[in-house]
């Protein structure tokens, strides 16, 4: 790893799927967190859960969501989600954990 690199334990990439409507919302609550910092943006969502669609939805095949992806070491990760079943429970949140082999800047500041 070269000096810019920050990987120097093991860390996730925590992303979590929601409806933009709930996103002001739980970007307001990480922001209050005193985490690191996050990235988000908008997309669409694939799936087979028709109950879940809007008729319009059903008939693109799609939904809009907003993912927020937050690189965060192991405890971390588990406490966000644990909060986050906590305070937005009834919230349509998907999440997803995926390793981080390494992360850094590609230049020196």
């Amino acid at each position: 790893m070269s000096a810019t690199e920050t990987n120097t334990q093991p860390h996730t990439l925590l992303t979590l799927s929601l409806p933009p409507r709930q996103a002001d919302v739980v970007t307001d609550w990480l922001l209050q967190q005193g985490l690191p910092g996050f990235s988000s943006w908008t997309g669409w969502g694939h799936s087979n859960r028709l109950d879940q669609l809007s008729i319009s939805e059903q008939i693109q095949g799609k939904q809009n969501r907003t993912f927020i992806s937050l690189h965060l070491s192991e405890p971390q990760y588990q406490a966000v989600l644990e909060n986050l079943r906590q305070r937005f429970s009834s919230f349509d949140i998907h999440y997803w954990v995926q390793a981080l082999l390494a992360s850094g800047r590609l230049t020196q500041r």
